[in-house]
């Protein structure tokens, strides 16, 4: 594991951009603090953030055009290193989701690619706001631990 990179999903970076309304939820609140803090850190220390295909494709999918560029602007200015498709990804997302399936656990097919290409990259954390796929991952064995941003940082600390 290499602590020294990192994959946000997409829903990390749109975050920050959803509906203010939203934004009253103090877990929601705490996340984007979270996020950011965690985007600002990793620059400030030289930790590699990891782009890729799967979040590009998922963030233009946004339907708000407004939402979909300042989404889009964020993943720009955060995301320093691109990992992309090849045949090992495929394969290791096929597997990612078999292992799912014995261990009784749901992972959808976005999901399995997003692990499959952070292992590649050789992130050491993937960051996710979907409570789902984290506790997956805390069953699933991957390469890469995935965690709520909230509790990057102190995990962080642990590796380093």
């Amino acid at each position: 594991m290499n602590v020294y990179s990192i994959y946000l999903d997409s829903c990390c970076y749109g975050r920050p951009y959803d509906n203010p309304a939203h934004r009253s939820q103090e877990i929601v609140e705490a996340q984007i603090v979270a996020i950011e803090g965690a985007v600002e850190f990793c620059k400030a220390m030289g930790i590699h953030i990891v782009g890729s295909p799967t979040v590009i494709g998922e963030i233009k999918r946004i339907k708000d055009i407004e939402k979909r560029q300042d989404v889009l602007d964020f993943y720009d200015r955060a995301a320093n290193v691109f990992v992309d498709f090849n045949d090992d990804i495929y394969a290791r997302a096929q597997e990612i989701r078999e292992q799912a399936v014995v261990l009784e656990r749901i992972i959808r097919n976005r999901d399995s690619f997003h692990v499959a290409l952070a292992e590649a990259a050789g992130a050491g954390f993937f960051l996710t706001v979907d409570d789902r796929l984290e506790r997956a991952g805390a069953v699933l064995e991957l390469k890469t631990k995935i965690i709520n941003p909230i509790n990057f940082l102190q995990e962080f600390l642990k590796w380093a």
